[in-house]
């Protein structure tokens, strides 16, 4: 598949999603579902918006990297690993808010979601092992500055928190953690890349 067809693809569900945001708010569904499918939407079009307006030589790096044997077999145990992740997720937001009493099973409710970001997890291990030495270098090198961004970003809200100069709930603060790892993870691969290429 062409990059532009994924570009294609990725407006489309941007605009799938924003239209489902849309119609939530029309149809008074929980404000949590609509800003899920906002953030999705938004996701989409800022994704769409970076891969278009990037320079080449990083086009052509995704591309020779989508390419790849070993990129294959990643989004092969990635996609539906995400898929289960984004159902456990609403299932267990309705559960945890209409039917579930019991602390014990609250707890593996609410927790449910993490275990498939597991599996995510794994098939990139078994993606950096598939990999060659330089795309390895690069990988480790976007993961390190992806931990000491996110670390030292932790840290400065902890002491405003202390500071009482912002007050963000800690499940807030904590679910936020894996997303900013990723984000901040394709910064430093980008960096990475221009560095070595």
């Amino acid at each position: 598949m062409t990059m532009q067809r994924r570009l294609l693809l990725a407006a489309i569900a941007a605009v799938v999603a924003l239209g489902l945001a849309w119609y939530g708010y029309v149809a008074n569904w929980p404000d949590k579902f609509v800003g899920i499918f906002a953030g999705m939407g938004t996701g989409f079009l800022i994704l769409v918006a970076v891969m278009r307006f990037a320079p080449r030589w990083w086009r052509e790096q995704c591309e020779e990297q989508y390419a790849s044997r070993a990129n294959r077999d990643y989004r092969r145990q990635m996609w539906p690993a995400m898929l289960v992740y984004v159902l456990a997720v609403f299932a267990s937001t309705w559960l945890l808010k209409n039917s579930v009493q019991l602390l014990p099973l609250r707890a593996l409710i609410a927790a449910a979601p993490a275990l498939p970001i597991f599996f995510v997890m794994r098939a990139f291990l078994r993606y950096l092992r598939s990999i060659d030495e330089m795309q390895r270098r690069i990988e480790m090198e976007a993961i390190g500055v992806a931990a000491l961004f996110v670390s030292q970003l932790y840290l400065l809200g902890g002491f405003l928190q202390l500071g009482k100069v912002i007050d963000v709930p800690s499940g807030v603060a904590m679910i936020w953690v894996f997303p900013l790892m990723c984000l901040s993870y394709g910064i430093g691969k980008f960096i990475a890349v221009r560095r070595y290429r």
